[in-house]
């Protein structure tokens, strides 16, 4: 049972195709297109998830949406209908993309792409709830999908026994935690549905003095059910996220590029405190109704590490699931997945994801042919115990390396093939990184710590606790600040990858530099420049090694210099 779920029209549209409930292949429009977050209609992706099989559209039995687009365009109808005339305007500039494109899903699926089976179009929140149950080891848990809105859903509360999908509660739009966010990373000069998390690491520089005031926005209930102030609002009715109410009592804007103030550090700590209360409320209401002490949480804001970190300690869940494309790639994902496992195949127990190399690779042949067609040396090594311990001596001699490796990730987080790694101290290697790839000073770096040492380094709920989608931060533990301090941010967290056998290589270099220093743990970040989606292909990844400061590449088996180095 072959099974295209997909993702599209809002952003980072995506394919994943799973065959038997398995997930076999899945990739983001973006790595393709080169667009970052695209939202385009995932054409290659499709494409490359078919062809990477041998497949062709005919071997496909059902495709699966990932929302209901006539349910989505209602609320469009209804919300305009609701804030009329305030709304005419953007109403009529998103009526040709609905008309167009948006409501035309069904047409494009058989006619564009030639699918003449079934589909199904899975509610948005349903989605997200199957990305996360389906890729976790529980077999009882509760759900959280949380995000900005889906069709009317922007919180969903669910139980799952017996593989059975149970929605307990619910909060519908204008109501929204992700569009509170959103609100404030525009209104800090950020960009919505992109830089969400330049807000989360700015929190960490600013004090909360701005708490009470965003309290003015939302009610919040004791048992974390929640409304907006919609006076402080304009985004049912207009181009820009807040209104005049909400400038007067916040003030101008930050305008894009501006310097960053105290006052935004404050503000960014401020929305970050509120938005943690009530993400822990809920929580803590969702553990009342059911008792479970596996936890799955899906959805946009499922990404905020730094409220993820504190699940742990302040709710009483124990084990937590949250996929590494939480977001809308992910529910490409959990549309496909929920229609096997409940509407076609409900008996079957389901597979467990460990990892998130799902994407394309490229043969070492391949890797050659682009490698000679550019200025650069390079050295094949036919041993990888040779190769492995030649990174792991450079990298701790301070040298930034470019990392290519086998198939690329599937979601916003390079997780040890398309990365760039580098020693986790100094303090300076941080700043060496960031200029690199032309990213803010503020922003932190994850680690990448194997996972059987990783309660060595931080304060984790369980010595062998499992974050291998890095979406969890945790305290680093005081004596490990120094060898550790380009990759604590300033609150004194991390954010931790768990590295171990499912990552292959990556693990084993690890293992190899751990050998070398001492150190089991190394700076990851994503293989990309600022404004670029993570490389796909080897030739993205050597022109950004070319045009950069990286020093050395790793691609595949061969390990790349400059020609002007030394």
């Amino acid at each position: 049972m072959k099974i295209l779920g997909i993702s599209a029209f809002y952003h980072d549209s995506a394919a994943a195709l799973i065959i038997d409930g398995k997930v076999v292949v899945a990739i983001e429009e973006e790595r393709f297109s080169r667009i970052k977050h695209d939202n385009q209609f995932p054409f290659q992706a499709i494409e490359y998830c078919l062809k990477s099989l041998g497949l062709s559209i005919a071997d496909i039995d059902i495709v699966a949406y990932y929302e209901k687009p006539l349910l989505k365009f209602e609320r469009l109808l209804e919300t305009f209908v609701e804030t009329y005339p305030f709304a005419l305007k953007p109403f009529l500039f998103s009526i040709p993309d609905w008309i167009g494109q948006k409501i035309k899903v069904e047409h494009i699926i058989k006619n564009t792409i030639g699918f003449k089976k079934t589909i199904y179009y899975i509610p948005h929140h349903t989605s997200h709830a199957g990305a996360g149950y389906y890729t976790s080891l529980f077999q009882r848990a509760a759900i959280l999908t949380i995000d900005g809105v889906g069709e009317y859903q922007t919180t969903a509360l669910w139980q799952v026994k017996d593989q059975i999908l149970t929605p307990l509660l619910s909060i519908n739009f204008p109501h929204s935690i992700g569009l509170l966010y959103s609100t404030f990373t525009a209104y800090l000069g950020f960009k919505i549905n992109e830089d969400e998390y330049k807000v989360m690491g700015l929190s960490a520089y600013g004090n909360p003095i701005y708490k009470t005031y965003i309290e003015k926005l939302i009610d919040i209930k004791p048992d974390g059910s929640f409304k907006l102030n919609l006076e402080y609002f304009s985004f049912q009715e207009s181009f820009r996220m807040w209104s005049n109410k909400f400038e007067k009592l916040f003030g101008n804007p930050r305008k894009p590029n501006a310097k960053i103030l105290k006052k935004h550090k404050d503000i960014a700590a401020s929305i970050q405190m509120v938005i943690e209360k009530l993400y822990l409320l809920i929580l803590n209401h969702l553990y009342n109704l059911t008792s479970e002490k596996n936890l799955c949480i899906g959805g946009g804001v499922a990404l905020n590490a730094l409220a993820n970190g504190k699940v742990y300690k302040q709710t009483n869940f124990k084990r937590i699931h949250i996929l590494g494309s939480a977001g809308d790639s992910g529910a490409a994902m959990g549309a496909a997945l929920f229609t096997f496992y409940r509407i076609i195949s409900q008996q079957a127990k389901h597979h467990h994801l460990p990892s998130l190399a799902l994407g394309s690779s490229y043969s070492d042949e391949e890797i050659q042919t682009i490698l000679d067609t550019f200025p650069v040396l390079y050295q094949r090594y036919s041993k990888e115990n040779e190769l492995l311990e030649k990174t792991s001596i450079l990298l701790s001699k301070n040298n930034i390396i470019g990392w290519f490796e086998g198939r690329c990730e599937y979601g916003p987080r390079a997780l040890g093939n398309r990365s760039i790694l580098a020693k986790t101290s100094p303090r300076y290697m941080k700043d060496k990184v960031n200029i690199i790839k032309h990213r803010e000073q503020f922003r932190p770096f994850a680690g990448s710590v194997l996972q059987e040492q990783i309660h060595n380094l931080f304060e984790v709920p369980e010595k062998n606790h499992a974050s291998p989608f890095m979406n969890f931060c945790f305290q680093v533990k005081d004596n490990k600040r120094q060898e550790l301090a380009a990759i604590v941010h300033a609150d004194g967290s991390c954010r931790v990858q768990t590295v171990n056998n499912y990552n292959g290589r990556y693990y084993r270099l690890i293992k190899m530099y751990y050998k070398h220093t001492g150190i089991p743990c190394i700076l990851n970040t994503s293989y990309n420049l600022r404004g670029e989606p993570i490389v796909e292909h080897p030739r993205q990844a050597i022109e950004d090694f070319i045009k950069t400061d990286i020093d050395y590449l790793v691609i595949g088996d061969f390990l790349v210099t400059k020609r002007t180095s030394n």
